[in-house]
């Protein structure tokens, strides 16, 4: 039996409460290494959703949140998030209103981040990058 690995839901709508789902099932999930959910409107609660996931997930490798109308307080959750996850290597936010404080949030938790996330993270603008 195959195992899914990477799960691809471009422009579906999925909102706030399809991204608490998706965290759900994240947090124990072992076998998804990439989630590309590009243009579903999860903004910041979404976002929080996904963040206390990537706490616990084990597996995911590469997150592509762009276009998800995620701001500040999103781009923030998912920076604590970040500080304790040992498996993600790429975070894609382009095209989210995460703004300075945010940027700023998530180049704390790359520099504080156990693993170090080895490749860049993109956010609207500004590319951060690991030491």
């Amino acid at each position: 039996m195959q195992t899914l690995t990477g799960l691809y839901l471009f422009g579906n709508q999925i909102g706030q409460e399809g991204a608490e789902a998706l965290g759900e099932a994240l947090q124990h999930n072992t076998a998804l290494t990439e989630l590309w959910i590009q243009g579903n409107q999860i903004g910041d609660k979404g976002a929080r959703a996904l963040g206390e996931a990537l706490q616990h997930n084990i597996a995911l490798e590469k997150l592509y949140l762009a276009g998800n109308q995620i701001g500040e307080k999103g781009a923030k959750a998912l920076g604590e998030a970040l500080q304790h996850n040992t498996a993600l290597t790429k975070l894609y936010l382009a095209g989210n209103q995460i703004g300075e404080k945010g940027a700023e949030v998530l180049g704390e938790a790359l520099q504080n981040n156990t693993k170090k996330i080895r490749k860049h993270v993109k956010v609207p603008y500004i590319w951060l990058k690991p030491f």
